[in-house]
């Protein structure tokens, strides 16, 4: 089967999605099926906009059997089944030849819908500045609705299945909740050391509350506390944390460093205000 995957990005520097779109990619192409991805290695808000806005409907390639875009942001030009929601379907409808004489079914994730339910909580960028935030929102907003077009939409959680009936009222047979898989390597490990360890990876914003765990640590009596990921709210966590040498920031944690960095620890806390599903805390439980 051809597949077409769009997303920000397959890496770890894209953080839970990037995770979960390499894991995707990977099971896809381990189960023989020709996998196209599209992505974008830019990682700033203007650039990610130009991205999904302008550039996905000239990297889209022909002919494919599904066109999965793996966060709602990338399924506005993927073409639709029913109805010419976007200038993509015009054209797959007028030139068939141009897509192999198919459209291709179409599939869409939700993995949040934070900027639209919970938008005090907005991070990425979106959440330093009321315009930036309002400009986010609207076109997440958009988006979305072009996203619950898609003839398959799959949400990573019943929570997050809930949001989306809810704020767009679509019908519940619909969405199908698929959560997050994790990669294979992620076993239990020898730790190495007797130093009680306590750990969190993630990005680094206020939706993640990192500053409650350093606030509750730096009371504590234990050992040593490492922070993985990087984020908005880095430098100000870091100033919280700077009179105590026990805390240590790691920044980003690599691919090939993500098994051994979770059997390092004792104890992974994740103090997160809210999450889609949370992926780091299940990663965590799969090395016990």
């Amino acid at each position: 089967m051809k597949i077409c995957l769009l997303t920000r990005s397959f890496n770890l520097k894209g953080g839970g999605i990037g995770r979960v779109s390499s894991s995707i990619r990977d099971g896809l192409i381990r189960r023989g099926h020709e996998v196209h991805c599209i992505s974008t290695d830019k990682e700033d808000l203007v650039n990610y906009f130009k991205y999904t806005a302008l550039d996905i409907p000239f990297r889209m390639p022909r002919g494919m059997d599904i066109y999965h875009a793996l966060t709602p942001m990338e399924s506005i030009w993927i073409p639709k089944r029913k109805g010419i929601s976007v200038i993509f379907d015009l054209i797959a409808i007028t030139h068939p030849e141009r897509y192999g004489g198919r459209l291709g079914r179409s599939v869409v994730t939700f993995h949040d819908l934070f900027p639209l339910a919970n938008p005090e909580l907005q991070g990425a960028g979106l959440g330093q500045s009321k315009l930036k935030s309002s400009l986010g929102r609207k076109y997440f907003g958009f988006a979305c609705r072009q996203a619950v077009k898609c003839r398959y939409v799959v949400t990573v959680s019943e929570h997050v299945k809930k949001e989306v009936i809810r704020i767009f009222g679509i019908d519940e047979n619909k969405v199908k909740v698929i959560k997050s898989g994790i990669r294979g390597d992620l076993e239990p490990q020898p730790k190495g050391d007797k130093v009680f360890r306590i750990g969190y990876l993630a990005q680094l914003d206020r939706r993640k509350r990192v500053d409650l765990l350093i606030k509750a640590f730096r009371k504590s009596s234990l050992d040593e506390l490492v922070i993985g990921g990087k984020g908005l709210n880095e430098v100000a966590l870091k100033e919280q944390a700077s009179s105590d040498n026990r805390i240590k920031f790691l920044g980003f944690i690599p691919d090939e460093k993500l098994v051994y960095f979770y059997n390092s620890l004792d104890a992974f806390v994740f103090p997160t205000a809210i999450e889609g599903y949370g992926l780091p805390p299940v990663e965590a439980m799969a090395c016990k």
